[in-house]
């Protein structure tokens, strides 16, 4: 995929702007505060109609202004699509071609696009929650079943939770209700499972090539039961004895949303033992690992990366400039850099003009 054309309205300290990216690398360069980020969460925005950086869609409409607009031109092999978001404070309107888009996940397989953001980097310190989001996102990317199972699997563990908050909760509400998130956890977790392979299949030549050297690198995903033919069995069993605990606590402890998973850097847990660049590398493994599941050329997502060099010595930044210089497109922001062939938007003053 290729991002041709970028449109902002009113969109954080954007009041207009329109820019023709380049294929290839995109250096967006300029001083800090100048609104290099505010441009690359643009563009990030066009895949999931919502920001890395903040929850609240009134915080991306400029001061004063009653909506942000985004315009794109996305070319994929021989077919364009004009996506077109509105982004107001109380409602929300995406069309595609015209057409009214409804559902996030129809917008995801139409444009994609990977980030990889400065809070990356402590993905594998932070907490457990914040690694299967990523697992979630990347997934639900390439199937909609995905999507629809945990959904799905979100809505029956409300209502669980709602039933075991109740004063006296119904233990015959609660079973059934157990019953169906199994039913769903079932294939949710063989998913899981089959992705965390795939990312496993590609991810050591990436490490290998960011640090320059052979290594050995995997994820290690721990589902909340063991993904084979006894999955259901050891369900209602992991189900049954948490349940006493479940009751006490109003909450479900476990199942798929308290499942985790690790990243290994030569034989050793990254997080216990890496250091801060070694963390920052493994991350943008992982996140940039799902361009090379997809074999379409076409396809490819669009990358962002928002200061991605920093706190990388000279070596590793090299390796990892070479890297992003083959792929489709990239986005990458930096107050200084100069790396031949790469298209050049200089940001400042609430503008960003292509060189």
């Amino acid at each position: 995929m290729i991002l041709t054309h970028l449109g902002l309205r009113d969109f954080r300290n954007y009041p207009v702007l329109s820019l023709d990216p380049g294929s290839g690398l995109n250096l967006i360069l300029g001083d800090n505060a100048a609104g290099k980020s505010n441009l690359a969460e643009a563009v990030h925005y066009l895949s999931l109609a919502r920001s890395w950086r903040t929850q609240e869609d009134r915080l991306l409409i400029r001061d004063h202004a009653e909506s942000a607009l985004i315009q794109a031109s996305i070319q994929e092999g021989g077919l364009t699509r004009q996506i077109e978001i509105e982004i107001a404070k109380n409602h929300k309107r995406i069309t595609v071609n015209g057409k009214n888009v409804r559902r996030l996940s129809e917008l995801s397989k139409l444009v994609n696009v990977i980030v990889f953001a400065p809070n990356d980097v402590s993905l594998f310190l932070n907490s457990p929650g914040e690694r299967r989001n990523f697992l979630d996102v990347a997934l639900g990317k390439q199937s909609l079943d995905y999507f629809s199972l945990i959904s799905r699997y979100n809505r029956l563990l409300q209502e669980r939770n709602a039933a075991l908050k109740r004063l006296r909760p119904d233990r015959g509400i609660v079973a059934v209700l157990t019953k169906q998130m199994i039913e769903v956890a079932e294939p949710l977790v063989k998913l899981r499972h089959m992705y965390v392979n795939e990312i496993n299949r590609v991810l050591p030549d990436l490490v290998g090539r960011l640090r320059g050297e052979p290594s050995k690198a995997s994820i290690v995903y721990r589902p909340f039961v063991k993904d084979d033919d006894e999955f259901a069995q050891a369900a209602e069993k992991a189900f049954g004895e948490a349940l006493e605990n479940d009751l006490l606590h109003r909450s479900t402890s476990v199942g798929p949303h308290r499942e985790d998973f690790s990243f290994r850097l030569n034989g050793k847990n990254v997080a216990e033992y890496g250091s801060q660049g070694e963390n920052r590398l493994a991350v943008f493994a992982l996140k940039i690992a799902p361009y090379f599941l997809i074999e379409d050329e076409a396809k490819k997502p669009i990358c962002v990366l928002d200061d991605v060099t920093s706190e990388l010595d000279g070596a590793h930044q090299k390796n990892l400039l070479e890297f992003v210089k083959t792929l489709s497109q990239v986005f990458l922001t930096a107050t200084k850099l100069d790396i031949e062939g790469a298209s050049i938007i200089d940001v400042s003053a609430n503008k960003a003009i292509r060189r």
